[in-house]
């Protein structure tokens, strides 16, 4: 039986859209303990960097992005698009996804080994999604979308 979804008025869904983080998620944070586990250190949202990473990792010259797939448009299951005010919508998750390739490209450009972590991958196979970020840390990958 398929379940019903909630109507939310207006007011209730503005609240709820600006109690969302960009900083500390528990995708990140889940990522973050875990590196710190597997003896890597690293420096949070450094903000002298484009795109302010969510990690540095200075000894491998690594950044990595937790992108949450609803905000940055992954195109996984976890994708949605709101119907109401849907421009305003459209316009929003195309500017963050230009943005990303932006963001990556910049860091590239500036030596920098960029690992993209998507939100669905840590609700999936989180110990499979750590041990590929761990192995493109310590590889000379450019980068990785995982």
């Amino acid at each position: 039986m398929a379940r019903k979804r909630k109507k939310h008025t207006p007011m209730n869904r503005s609240q709820m859209m600006q109690a969302v983080h960009s900083e500390d998620t528990r995708p990140e944070l889940f990522v973050r303990r875990s590196l710190f586990q597997a003896g890597f250190r690293y420096r949070l949202h450094k903000r002298d960097l484009p795109g302010s990473p969510d990690l540095f990792i200075l000894k491998y010259n690594v950044v990595v992005f937790v992108n949450g797939c609803f905000w940055h448009q992954h195109g996984c299951k976890f994708t949605s698009r709101p119907k109401s005010n849907s421009s305003f919508w459209n316009d929003k998750f195309t500017n963050n996804v230009v943005r990303d390739v932006k963001t990556g490209w910049k860091l590239s450009l500036l030596g920098y080994r960029v690992a993209t972590v998507w939100e669905c991958s840590i609700k999936g196979e989180f110990e499979r999604t750590i041990e590929r970020l761990v192995s493109f840390i310590k590889s000379d990958e450019e980068s990785i979308e995982i």
